[in-house]
C-alpha cells in the first residue's frame, strides 16, 4: 500500500467512536422498550450503555480533531479527512443535545 492512499488511523477511531455513540441511542430505546425486567434493563443501560456511549462522544472529538491536525501537518498525502470530520460532527452534535436537555430540565425544575 502507498503512503498516498493511507488513512489516518485517528480518523477511523473517531468515525468508529461517533457512529458507536449515535448507534447506542437505538440500542437504549430497544432496550427500554422490551418486556424485560425493569431493574435489568435499567442496570444495563445506566451502567453500561449510558458510561461507554459518553467515553465514545469524548473519544471522537478527540481524535477526530487530532486526525485533521496529523493529516494536515502531513501535507494531504493521507486520507480520512471525511472521516474525522464525521466523528467530530456526531461527538459534538451530541454534546449539544446533551447540553440544550439539561436547560430544558433545569429550565422546568426552576419553572415549577
Amino acid at each position: 500500500m502507498d503512503n498516498s492512499t493511507k488513512t489516518n488511523r485517528l480518523a477511523i477511531v473517531g468515525f468508529a467512536s461517533g457512529l458507536i455513540a449515535i448507534l447506542s441511542i437505538g440500542l437504549i430505546f430497544i432496550l427500554y422498550n422490551s418486556q424485560e425486567t425493569a431493574g435489568i434493563i435499567i442496570s444495563i443501560t445506566d451502567g453500561l450503555i449510558m458510561p461507554l456511549r459518553n467515553l465514545c462522544v469524548v473519544v471522537a472529538l478527540v481524535t477526530g480533531i487530532l486526525a485533521l491536525r496529523q493529516i494536515k501537518k502531513k501535507g494531504g498525502t493521507e486520507k480520512g479527512k471525511i472521516l474525522a470530520w464525521i466523528g467530530i460532527i456526531l461527538s459534538a452534535g451530541w454534546i449539544i443535545f446533551g447540553l440544550l436537555v439539561g436547560m430544558i430540565f433545569l429550565l422546568a425544575k426552576i419553572l415549577h
